[in-house]
Parts: C-alpha cells; sequence; structure tokens
C-alpha cells in the first residue's frame, strides 16, 4: 500500500473508522472473518483471528462463521448478507430486509462499507502476494 502514489491515508483512515462506527467489535470481527474466508486470505484471519477472540468469539464459533454458519438467527442473517454482498455484488431483497430486522440505516451502511473495505484489502493482498506477517499487529499501539 505504501507503494501507492497517495491512497494510503485514506485507506488507513476508512479502515480506522469501522470500530468507531456503530456496528459492534463482535458482529465487525464476525464480518472480516466471513469475508476473508470468501476471498481465501490468510493474511486477513491472521490479522484479525485475536480481534475475534477478544471480541468473544471461541475457536469453534470461528470455524462455522469461516464456514458460513452463526449461532443464531441474527448472525445467520448477517452472514447471509456479506455471502451475497461478496459474491452477488447487491444482496437480495429477502436478504436485505431481514437484516433491516437487526441493523438500523446507518448500520446497514456502515455493513456494507465494511465488507467492501475488506474485500478490497483481500484482493489487494492476495494480488500483489503480500506475505503473511510473523504475528498478528498489536492494534492497541496505534
Amino acid at each position: 500500500m505504501l507503494r501507492t502514489t497517495g491512497a494510503t491515508a485514506g485507506y488507513l483512515s476508512l479502515g480506522a473508522s469501522f470500530p468507531r462506527g456503530l456496528i459492534n467489535d463482535k458482529d465487525r470481527e464476525m464480518i472480516i472473518l466471513r469475508v476473508g474466508a470468501l476471498s481465501r486470505s490468510q493474511y486477513e484471519r491472521m490479522q484479525h483471528l485475536p480481534l475475534a477472540q477478544q471480541a468473544g468469539w471461541d475457536d469453534n464459533a470461528i470455524a462455522a462463521i469461516e464456514e458460513g454458519h452463526g449461532p443464531d438467527a441474527r448472525s445467520r442473517s448477517i452472514l447471509r448478507f456479506v455471502d451475497e454482498c461478496v459474491k452477488n455484488v447487491k444482496v437480495s431483497s429477502p436478504t436485505f430486509a431481514e437484516a433491516r430486522a437487526f441493523f438500523n440505516d446507518t448500520q446497514i451502511a456502515e455493513l456494507t462499507l465494511l465488507i467492501g473495505h475488506y474485500m478490497m484489502t483481500a484482493r489487494f493482498l492476495e494480488t500483489l502476494e503480500v506475505p503473511l506477517d510473523e504475528a498478528a499487529t498489536s492494534w492497541k499501539s496505534m
């Protein structure tokens, strides 16, 4: 990313905005893990696995999330939204309506932007074959 002529600051600013949004940590990490799994991005998984665990997901739940299975109707609805957005670009009307039962307009917008951001990230990492770091980033120090 640092090799681009001006995208780094905007990219980092957008990524840093998500924890300040209305999607809680547990949902956000579930969404990122699912996008990473659908995108086959080991880098995203490696970076977000500790964050998902800190947010309250255990190893069994994480494995289920990566397969597209949530522990409850709410999580399954969100994961269905992620799957359709990644695979089909636009989610179906029934899936959109279902997600609105759990998220307000702002959260739906943030959900969609979060998915897109991590899709872009995965494509960047995978296309440029960015090697895995030795350990996940300590986001608290940033």
